[in-house]
Order: C-alpha cells, then sequence, then structure tokens
C-alpha cells in the first residue's frame, strides 16, 4: 500500500524532476520511474498526452516558453485526499509557480495528480488566471 508520505514525494517529484528536469534522457528515466507504465495520461491546457515520450516531449514545449534557467517552485504543502485502500488510490494537489530560481513566478498553476499502486496514473494541470 502506498503511504501518503510516498504520495506526496510523488507528487513532488513529478514537478521537479520531470517539469524543471532539462536533461531529456534523465527527464524519461524520472517519467518511467515514477508513471505506471501503460494509460499514463497528462492533460493540460496544450492538450491530452499519453505516453512518456508525449509527456516528455510536452515539457519540453512549455520549457521553451520560458527562460533557459526557470524552475518549477512548490507554492503549496501538498493536499492529499482520502485514499482508497482497496484500489491504492490517492489524489493529490499542489500549487506550483515556474519562474527564475528565487525570482517572482511567471506563471502559476495546479497540479492535480491520481496515483495508483505507487505511481503517478493521471495528471491534470490547472492554470491560474
Amino acid at each position: 500500500m502506498t503511504s501518503q508520505e510516498t504520495a506526496i514525494a510523488l507528487t513532488k517529484s513529478n514537478l521537479h524532476a520531470i517539469f524543471s528536469e532539462k536533461d531529456i534522457t534523465k527527464r524519461l528515466q524520472a517519467i518511467s520511474s515514477l508513471w505506471v507504465s501503460l494509460d499514463a495520461l497528462f492533460i493540460d491546457p496544450l492538450g491530452v498526452f499519453k505516453s512518456h515520450q508525449a509527456i516528455s516531449d510536452m515539457v519540453d514545449k512549455i520549457q521553451s516558453m520560458g527562460g533557459p534557467e526557470d524552475v518549477f517552485t512548490e507554492l503549496s504543502e501538498v493536499e492529499c485526499l482520502a485514499k482508497d485502500d482497496e484500489g491504492d488510490l490517492w489524489v493529490t494537489r499542489l500549487k506550483w509557480g515556474v519562474g527564475p530560481p528565487g525570482g517572482e513566478p511567471r506563471m502559476k498553476g495546479w497540479d492535480v495528480l491520481t496515483i495508483v499502486g505507487g505511481k503517478v496514473k493521471a495528471c491534470y494541470t490547472f492554470l491560474d488566471s
């Protein structure tokens, strides 16, 4: 069974090891380690992405919109909904910002993750207006 601590760590790792990672090989390794192999799903304002490669390609696109030093930072604690023991299911939410290290975020949003069996199954990103 996935613990709440693991669900929180996965949510934070998804932000830092994937979205802030500039090296494509390292990013794909992180996605492979953190996400389910089949039926991965990422939805954000840019579209729907259904594979590890598609998720990595989308991260490249997001990174190309900002500055070369931009990083994703946590702007809230990870919130967890009550887990489902039978399905080993968690839903988490994290507010984030992206911008220069130590600077004001250029963009802010929320990630809502579904975690099944200790792996990210889906991520839904909502951008702040």
